[in-house]
Protein backbone atom coordinates (compact mmCIF):
# COMPACT_ATOMS: atom_id res chain seq x y z
CA UNK A 1 0.00 0.00 0.00
CA UNK A 2 1.31 3.45 -0.93
CA UNK A 3 1.48 5.53 2.25
CA UNK A 4 2.58 8.77 0.56
CA UNK A 5 0.12 11.64 0.87
CA UNK A 6 -1.21 13.18 -2.33
CA UNK A 7 -1.04 16.96 -2.85
CA UNK A 8 -4.79 17.16 -2.20
CA UNK A 9 -4.43 15.35 1.13
CA UNK A 10 -1.54 17.61 2.10
CA UNK A 11 -3.66 20.65 1.21
CA UNK A 12 -6.56 19.29 3.26
CA UNK A 13 -4.37 18.57 6.27
CA UNK A 14 -2.76 22.01 6.00
CA UNK A 15 -6.18 23.66 5.93
CA UNK A 16 -7.21 21.70 9.01
CA UNK A 17 -4.12 22.25 11.14
CA UNK A 18 -3.10 25.74 10.04
CA UNK A 19 -6.63 27.09 9.65
CA UNK A 20 -7.76 25.71 12.98
CA UNK A 21 -4.68 26.99 14.80
CA UNK A 22 -4.96 30.45 13.23
CA UNK A 23 -8.62 30.89 14.10
CA UNK A 24 -7.98 29.67 17.64
CA UNK A 25 -4.99 31.98 18.07
CA UNK A 26 -6.85 34.96 16.63
CA UNK A 27 -9.79 34.25 18.92
CA UNK A 28 -7.45 34.21 21.92
CA UNK A 29 -5.82 37.46 20.76
CA UNK A 30 -9.18 39.20 20.34
CA UNK A 31 -10.27 37.93 23.75
CA UNK A 32 -7.14 39.29 25.45
CA UNK A 33 -7.54 42.60 23.66
CA UNK A 34 -11.21 42.75 24.61
CA UNK A 35 -10.76 41.69 28.22
CA UNK A 36 -13.33 38.89 27.89
CA UNK A 37 -14.01 35.92 25.64
CA UNK A 38 -14.62 36.97 22.05
CA UNK A 39 -17.45 35.37 20.01
CA UNK A 40 -14.84 34.04 17.57
CA UNK A 41 -13.14 32.10 20.36
CA UNK A 42 -16.49 30.86 21.65
CA UNK A 43 -17.55 29.38 18.31
CA UNK A 44 -14.07 27.88 17.90
CA UNK A 45 -14.42 26.17 21.27
CA UNK A 46 -17.88 24.97 20.30
CA UNK A 47 -16.63 23.51 17.01
CA UNK A 48 -13.78 21.52 18.52
CA UNK A 49 -15.98 20.35 21.40
CA UNK A 50 -18.38 18.42 19.16
CA UNK A 51 -15.74 17.16 16.71
CA UNK A 52 -15.93 13.72 18.35
CA UNK A 53 -19.38 13.25 16.77
CA UNK A 54 -17.77 13.29 13.32
CA UNK A 55 -16.81 9.61 13.65
CA UNK A 56 -20.37 8.28 14.11
CA UNK A 57 -21.51 10.84 11.52
CA UNK A 58 -19.02 9.36 9.03
CA UNK A 59 -20.34 5.90 9.81
CA UNK A 60 -23.95 7.00 9.30
CA UNK A 61 -23.34 8.71 5.94
CA UNK A 62 -20.76 6.15 4.73
CA UNK A 63 -17.98 8.73 4.48
CA UNK A 64 -14.72 6.90 3.80
CA UNK A 65 -11.15 8.23 3.73
CA UNK A 66 -7.89 7.09 2.12
CA UNK A 67 -6.07 4.52 4.28
CA UNK A 68 -2.86 6.58 4.29
CA UNK A 69 -4.46 9.37 6.34
CA UNK A 70 -3.26 9.45 9.98
CA UNK A 71 -6.04 8.36 12.35
CA UNK A 72 -7.05 8.99 15.94
CA UNK A 73 -6.06 6.26 18.44
CA UNK A 74 -8.47 3.48 19.30
CA UNK A 75 -9.51 5.11 22.58
CA UNK A 76 -11.14 8.03 20.73
CA UNK A 77 -14.86 8.06 21.69
CA UNK A 78 -17.14 6.27 19.23
CA UNK A 79 -14.28 5.93 16.75
CA UNK A 80 -16.56 4.49 14.08
CA UNK A 81 -15.14 6.04 10.89
CA UNK A 82 -14.61 3.14 8.51
CA UNK A 83 -11.11 2.07 7.56
CA UNK A 84 -9.12 2.83 10.69
CA UNK A 85 -10.96 5.46 12.67
CA UNK A 86 -11.39 9.21 12.60
CA UNK A 87 -8.67 11.16 10.72
CA UNK A 88 -6.46 12.83 13.31
CA UNK A 89 -6.85 16.23 11.66
CA UNK A 90 -10.58 16.40 12.37
CA UNK A 91 -10.66 17.90 15.90
CA UNK A 92 -8.53 20.96 15.12
CA UNK A 93 -9.84 20.98 11.55
CA UNK A 94 -13.39 21.40 12.77
CA UNK A 95 -12.47 24.92 13.84
CA UNK A 96 -11.39 25.88 10.33
CA UNK A 97 -14.24 23.99 8.68
CA UNK A 98 -17.02 25.52 10.77
CA UNK A 99 -15.66 28.94 11.71
CA UNK A 100 -14.54 30.11 8.25
CA UNK A 101 -18.02 29.89 6.65
CA UNK A 102 -19.52 31.40 9.81
CA UNK A 103 -17.18 34.39 9.51
CA UNK A 104 -18.09 34.74 5.83
CA UNK A 105 -21.79 34.44 6.61
CA UNK A 106 -21.63 37.01 9.40
CA UNK A 107 -19.76 39.47 7.18
CA UNK A 108 -22.18 39.03 4.26
CA UNK A 109 -25.18 39.21 6.57
CA UNK A 110 -24.04 42.42 8.20
CA UNK A 111 -23.34 43.95 4.81
CA UNK A 112 -26.82 43.04 3.57
CA UNK A 113 -28.39 44.45 6.73
CA UNK A 114 -26.52 47.74 6.36
CA UNK A 115 -27.17 48.08 2.63
CA UNK A 116 -30.79 46.98 2.43
CA UNK A 117 -32.03 47.67 5.95
CA UNK A 118 -33.15 44.08 6.44
CA UNK A 119 -33.92 42.71 9.89
CA UNK A 120 -30.86 41.26 11.60
CA UNK A 121 -32.11 37.90 12.90
CA UNK A 122 -33.79 36.76 9.69
CA UNK A 123 -30.98 38.03 7.48
CA UNK A 124 -28.20 36.38 9.48
CA UNK A 125 -30.09 33.08 9.63
CA UNK A 126 -30.88 33.10 5.90
CA UNK A 127 -27.38 34.11 4.84
CA UNK A 128 -25.90 31.58 7.26
CA UNK A 129 -27.92 28.78 5.71
CA UNK A 130 -26.98 29.82 2.16
CA UNK A 131 -23.27 30.10 2.94
CA UNK A 132 -23.24 26.81 4.85
CA UNK A 133 -25.06 24.98 2.07
CA UNK A 134 -22.71 26.31 -0.62
CA UNK A 135 -19.65 25.65 1.55
CA UNK A 136 -20.56 22.00 2.05
CA UNK A 137 -21.52 21.62 -1.60
CA UNK A 138 -18.09 22.85 -2.71
CA UNK A 139 -15.98 21.30 0.05
CA UNK A 140 -17.77 17.98 0.55
CA UNK A 141 -19.47 17.64 -2.82
CA UNK A 142 -16.63 18.57 -5.16
CA UNK A 143 -13.26 19.13 -3.49
CA UNK A 144 -13.36 16.02 -1.30
CA UNK A 145 -14.56 13.35 -3.75
CA UNK A 146 -12.98 14.79 -6.92
CA UNK A 147 -9.52 15.24 -5.41
CA UNK A 148 -9.48 11.99 -3.47
CA UNK A 149 -9.81 13.30 0.08
CA UNK A 150 -12.93 11.31 0.95
CA UNK A 151 -15.90 9.65 -0.73
CA UNK A 152 -19.42 8.58 0.20
CA UNK A 153 -19.97 4.86 -0.20
CA UNK A 154 -23.77 4.94 -0.15
CA UNK A 155 -26.46 7.62 -0.47
CA UNK A 156 -30.24 7.83 -0.35
CA UNK A 157 -31.79 7.19 -3.75
CA UNK A 158 -32.72 10.44 -5.51
CA UNK A 159 -31.07 12.73 -2.97
CA UNK A 160 -27.51 12.83 -4.28
CA UNK A 161 -25.43 14.42 -6.99
CA UNK A 162 -23.61 12.02 -9.35
CA UNK A 163 -25.48 9.13 -7.78
CA UNK A 164 -23.96 5.72 -8.35
CA UNK A 165 -20.49 7.04 -9.14
CA UNK A 166 -17.40 7.34 -7.00
CA UNK A 167 -18.07 11.08 -6.82
CA UNK A 168 -21.62 10.87 -5.50
CA UNK A 169 -22.57 13.42 -2.87
CA UNK A 170 -25.62 13.37 -0.57
CA UNK A 171 -27.22 16.80 -0.88
CA UNK A 172 -28.80 16.39 2.55
CA UNK A 173 -25.29 16.78 3.99
CA UNK A 174 -25.21 20.32 2.57
CA UNK A 175 -28.62 21.00 4.11
CA UNK A 176 -27.27 19.86 7.47
CA UNK A 177 -24.30 22.20 7.15
CA UNK A 178 -26.59 25.06 6.20
CA UNK A 179 -28.65 24.54 9.35
CA UNK A 180 -25.52 24.48 11.49
CA UNK A 181 -24.21 27.66 9.90
CA UNK A 182 -27.45 29.44 10.72
CA UNK A 183 -26.53 29.09 14.39
CA UNK A 184 -22.84 29.97 14.09
CA UNK A 185 -23.50 32.92 11.79
CA UNK A 186 -26.07 34.24 14.25
CA UNK A 187 -23.66 33.88 17.17
CA UNK A 188 -20.96 35.78 15.30
CA UNK A 189 -23.11 38.31 13.51
CA UNK A 190 -25.67 39.45 16.03
CA UNK A 191 -23.95 41.36 18.82
CA UNK A 192 -24.99 44.29 20.98
CA UNK A 193 -23.21 47.62 21.35
CA UNK A 194 -20.67 46.01 23.67
CA UNK A 195 -19.89 43.30 21.11
CA UNK A 196 -21.67 40.56 23.08
CA UNK A 197 -23.64 37.83 21.37
CA UNK A 198 -26.80 36.31 22.80
CA UNK A 199 -24.90 33.73 24.85
CA UNK A 200 -22.69 36.37 26.45
CA UNK A 201 -25.70 38.53 27.27
CA UNK A 202 -27.30 35.53 28.96
CA UNK A 203 -24.16 34.60 30.89
CA UNK A 204 -23.68 38.19 32.08
CA UNK A 205 -27.21 38.15 33.44
CA UNK A 206 -26.41 35.00 35.43
CA UNK A 207 -23.02 35.98 36.84
CA UNK A 208 -21.61 39.22 38.21
CA UNK A 209 -17.96 38.27 37.62
CA UNK A 210 -16.03 38.05 34.35
CA UNK A 211 -14.69 34.62 35.23
CA UNK A 212 -18.11 33.26 36.10
CA UNK A 213 -19.64 34.76 32.99
CA UNK A 214 -16.86 33.35 30.80
CA UNK A 215 -17.29 29.86 32.24
CA UNK A 216 -21.04 30.04 31.67
CA UNK A 217 -20.47 31.23 28.10
CA UNK A 218 -18.13 28.33 27.36
CA UNK A 219 -20.53 25.81 28.87
CA UNK A 220 -23.48 27.27 26.99
CA UNK A 221 -21.74 27.40 23.61
CA UNK A 222 -20.61 23.78 24.04
CA UNK A 223 -24.16 22.69 24.85
CA UNK A 224 -25.59 24.70 21.94
CA UNK A 225 -23.02 23.19 19.58
CA UNK A 226 -23.84 19.65 20.66
CA UNK A 227 -27.58 20.23 20.39
CA UNK A 228 -27.11 21.76 16.94
CA UNK A 229 -24.94 18.90 15.69
CA UNK A 230 -27.14 16.28 17.30
CA UNK A 231 -30.22 17.73 15.61
CA UNK A 232 -28.72 17.39 12.13
CA UNK A 233 -27.05 14.05 12.88
CA UNK A 234 -30.24 12.35 14.07
CA UNK A 235 -31.90 12.15 10.60
CA UNK A 236 -28.70 10.69 9.09
CA UNK A 237 -28.58 8.06 11.81
CA UNK A 238 -32.27 7.24 11.41
CA UNK A 239 -32.04 6.77 7.64
CA UNK A 240 -28.91 4.66 8.01
CA UNK A 241 -30.42 2.39 10.63
CA UNK A 242 -33.68 2.29 8.69
CA UNK A 243 -31.94 0.92 5.62
CA UNK A 244 -32.69 3.86 3.34
CA UNK A 245 -29.06 4.59 2.37
CA UNK A 246 -28.69 2.07 -0.43
CA UNK A 247 -27.19 3.57 -3.59
CA UNK A 248 -23.50 3.54 -4.40
CA UNK A 249 -20.73 2.33 -6.69
CA UNK A 250 -19.69 -1.32 -6.74
CA UNK A 251 -15.97 -0.62 -7.12
CA UNK A 252 -13.57 -0.86 -4.20
CA UNK A 253 -13.17 2.75 -3.09
CA UNK A 254 -9.85 2.69 -1.25
CA UNK A 255 -7.88 -0.50 -1.99
CA UNK A 256 -6.87 -2.57 -0.10
CA UNK A 257 -9.49 -1.42 2.45
CA UNK A 258 -12.85 -3.05 1.92
CA UNK A 259 -15.84 -0.76 1.45
CA UNK A 260 -17.99 -0.06 4.47
CA UNK A 261 -20.81 -2.62 4.38
CA UNK A 262 -24.44 -1.55 4.42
Amino acid sequence: MDTALSPALIAGLSFAYLGGALFLAFGVYLSIRRGRLHPLLLVSISAISFSWIEAPYDWAVYAQFPPELPRMPSWWPLNMTWGGGLPSSVPIGYIAYFVLPAVIGAALGRRAITRFGWRRPQTLLAVGFAVGFCWALLFNGFFGPRLGVFVYGYVIDGLALFQGSRYQYPVYDAVAMGLQMMVFTYLLGRVDREGRNVIEVWSDSRSSSKVGSSLLSVAAVVVVGHLMYGAVFAPHLATKLGGYVTEGPTEQLWPPTENQPR
